[in-house]
């Protein structure tokens, strides 16, 4: 009987002799044995990317620390001191942080604050504002590192004549 055996089939048998070696010397001593298949993989591949079952280093940048909302721009409006109905009201504020925080206006009508549904921008307008709309608008800025709101802009909308 005559066999024929392939240099292609002795590689392959040997590749699979070289990764039973290494799976069992990484059951034995895994924190070693990862820093030398590392090694053989580097040296193997003469710094080509590690293939098949080979470790590989994945290098993120460091995370950017966690910075509270603070306040860029405070609240500001183009209303003056008392509005007559129907006028367009705008107010704006800007804050920063890391993460970037989610916004939200705020309105107390005189019993806390609440939120103004749908008003998530740094800009917040009112199209026709009526005498129920008087009240201290503030954006309310939050994130994981904390949370703030901006300071207060008292809004008075009154029947009457422009």
């Amino acid at each position: 009987m005559h066999v024929r055996i392939s240099a292609h089939t002795i590689i392959t048998m040997a590749s699979v002799g070289l990764g039973l070696v290494l799976l069992i010397v990484i059951l034995a001593e895994p924190r070693q044995a990862q820093s030398k298949s590392t090694a053989a993989a580097q040296s193997a591949g003469e710094g080509k990317p590690a293939t098949g079952n080979q470790p590989v280093s994945v290098h993120l940048p460091p995370a950017a620390p966690a910075e509270a909302p603070f306040i860029v721009e405070d609240t500001e409006t183009d209303s003056p001191g008392t509005n007559i109905v129907t006028r367009i009201v705008t107010f704006r504020a800007r804050v920063g942080g890391t993460p970037p925080p989610a916004l939200q206006w705020t309105v107390d009508h005189g019993k806390g604050y609440e939120p103004l549904t749908g008003a998530t921008n740094p800009v917040f307008r009112i199209g026709n504002a009526q005498v129920k709309d008087s009240g201290y608008y503030s954006l309310f800025a939050t994130n994981s590192a904390g949370s703030i709101h901006t300071t207060p802009q008292q809004l008075v909308v009154t029947e009457g004549e422009d």
